[in-house]
């Protein structure tokens, strides 16, 4: 059977028309009226695709106008499809409180709303099919496929469980009853969305699509472009050499010619030297990587799922965010990158209410410490002193020269002749004054021997003696300090008699963020220590680091140096073995990791 046969036997069976088998190569055909009525024929057909000497059979060609009719509407019909999930388990509880337990915020916090239900709505993806091209000394073409979330604008990860469970043709009662889910992204720079099928939102999704295989083909882009890269300086070396070969016999033979063929040699020189330059542009124009994407059609897949509206807030922002449960993955859907639309593991809250990456935040203030995201970078300038991130807010500005600096440069923007003064340069530190000559000290009184001894231990006994806190009712008192050395955390732990815990304070080391504190005592939220990040220090060993917060914590409860005990366990479930004196190890004395941990600490904390 031909490409032809095969294209019109099945658009005449799509149309809704009757194709009987083929009977010495003649089909007979009934068409439904409406088709026949559009394309201006009977309804029954007899159809050949072959030369016959039958005057009652039509044969049909490429310039047939039947076929053509066919055609033209067959590329005026989109090749987009819908397809539904049903049968989905809509029962799930305390979602509000699913969504307190695993969504991370580092800079806030996520509580339930008051009076909010769990809602059933309708969410849709969209599958889109594109044709690349990758056009470089050679073509290559593929299909790629991107399914999106058109109610968070990001590509859906691991989509090939959403398109194998998508196998309803029609939406079941229950996903038909349901109203469309909200829309919780936005383009950028543009007005916000409301229906998740519109033009508009296809139109936006369609452009981060674009991003997404973009990313995708990243990888295969980079090793093409380093394969042509590579071709074009080999035909660059050997264009070179040719063109500088005749370069030099035509400089040789201008040398040595007579005036009179002086003038064309010199022509011909300036000729080479012209065909040279056109030659490299050919090739710089023939080895460029280039990519095409062309839309071929698109794929609407809907489901229901279960939304629960909770707060995200802290002390600058409050919002509003939907808590989704995905009845299909049986799973939590994460919080949405305001930024770059990506899911988010630790996610951070701007002052503006915003939600984005670590990586995706602008530099933050020196000041005040408030948090921005790339989009709100332009509330985020520098000190004209010590040219240090400075947010708008905590900005001061100079009434005499307008200049704006941070609170501890304050006055400093016009002190160097007008100009802000340079902190850079290294200033000697001015002499110190002569101290005052000491009053001579008064004749002390005589006393026994005996009150002496009594007087100087009573004094020595204060100095060395930490005075105890008085404990909260029904606290006991400590006896001793436990301290347990790990590979990447330190924990202390405060212990009364019958080895009762009354506190436990560890310090844990996170390359991504700095030496985090957590405390868990009797003081409750009133602790200071509880969730205080320090960086691990430079100029001293990270030991003294680490053993001054514990002396801090022993002094806390009165306890002598001689009440603490240091053990050390090299893995998790491991048996802990004692150790004479406080030594760290594993990641404690990882110099990359201490590195990285400062880095990461002055990125977020410093700027």
């Amino acid at each position: 059977m031909s490409e032809l046969e095969t294209f019109v036997l099945g658009y005449l069976e799509q149309a809704g028309g009757i194709v009987e088998p083929a009977v010495y190569g003649i089909h007979e055909v009934l068409l439904p009226e409406e088709a026949a009525e559009r394309w201006h024929t009977a309804v029954y057909q007899r159809l050949a695709f072959a030369d016959t000497e039958d005057e009652a059979v039509t044969r049909l060609g490429y310039n047939h106008p039947l076929v053509e009719q066919m055609v033209e509407e067959a590329r005026g019909q989109t090749a987009s499809t819908q397809a539904y999930i049903n049968g989905l388990c809509l029962n799930k509880k305390d979602l509000d409180k699913l969504a307190v337990k695993e969504w991370v915020v580092v800079n806030g916090r996520v509580s339930s709303q008051r009076r909010a239900t769990l809602a059933r709505a309708r969410s849709s993806y969209v599958r889109f099919n594109f044709k690349t091209a990758v056009l470089s000394d050679e073509k290559q073409e593929q299909i790629v496929s991107v399914l999106m979330d058109a109610h968070t604008g990001y590509r859906v990860a691991g989509a090939e469980l959403v398109e194998m469970q998508a196998t309803a043709i029609e939406p079941d009662s229950v996903l038909q009853s349901l109203p469309d889910a909200p829309l919780r992204w936005r383009p950028r720079n543009n007005r916000p969305l409301k229906k998740p099928l519109d033009q508009r939102t296809l139109a936006a999704l369609l452009e981060r699509a674009k991003t997404a295989v973009l990313h995708e083909l990243s990888d295969h882009l980079k090793l093409l472009q380093k394969r042509v890269s590579r071709f074009r300086e080999l035909d660059e070396a050997r264009l070179t050499e040719y063109y500088d070969e005749l370069e030099r016999d035509l400089q040789h033979r201008l040398n040595r010619a007579s005036a009179d063929r002086r003038a064309s040699l010199t022509d011909k020189l300036e000729a080479v030297k012209t065909e040279r330059g056109h030659k490299l542009a050919d090739i710089a124009e023939r080895y460029q990587v280039r990519l095409d994407l062309t839309l071929l059609n698109l794929k609407v897949i809907q489901q229901p799922k279960l939304l629960m509206p909770v707060n995200i807030e802290n002390r600058a922002a409050k919002i509003s965010a939907y808590a989704v449960w995905d009845p299909l993955r049986h799973r939590l859907e994460p919080l949405v990158c305001t930024v770059c639309g990506r899911p988010i593991q630790r996610a951070y809250l701007c002052h503006n209410g915003h939600l984005a990456h670590e990586d995706c935040l602008a530099p933050g203030c020196i000041d005040c410490k408030r948090v921005f995201c790339r989009q709100c970078a332009d509330e985020v300038g520098e000190c004209e002193v010590c040219h240090e991130p400075l947010c708008s807010y905590s900005r001061i500005s100079c009434h005499e020269c307008g200049r704006g600096t941070c609170q501890a440069h304050q006055g400093m923007c016009h002190a160097n002749d007008g100009q802000p003064v340079d902190l850079t340069v290294q200033t000697t530190p001015p002499e110190p004054e002569p101290a005052p000559p000491k009053p001579k000290p008064k004749p002390a009184l005589k006393t026994s021997r005996r009150a002496k001894s009594t007087r100087s231990r009573s004094t020595q006994k204060a100095k060395t003696a930490p005075t105890r806190p008085k404990m909260p009712k029904g606290v006991p008192k400590p006896q001793r300090i436990e301290v347990v050395v790990y590979p990447d955390a330190v924990v202390a732990f405060a212990l009364a008699a019958r080895e009762r815990q009354i506190a436990m304070r560890v310090w844990e080391l996170k390359p991504t963020d700095g030496i985090i504190c957590t405390c868990e005592c009797e003081k409750k939220d009133v602790c200071k220590a509880n969730n205080m990040v320090s960086r691990p220090s430079e100029w001293q060993p990270i030991e003294d680091q680490i053993r001054r917060e514990i002396t801090k914590f022993r002094e806390e409860y009165g306890l002598p140096s001689k009440k603490v005990r240091f053990n050390r366990i090299s893995s998790l479930g491991g048996q802990p073995f004692p150790m004479s004196s406080f030594k760290l190890f594993g990641l404690w004395k990882d110099k990359e990791a201490l590195a990285k941990t400062r880095a990461s600490f002055e990125r977020i904390y410093w700027r």
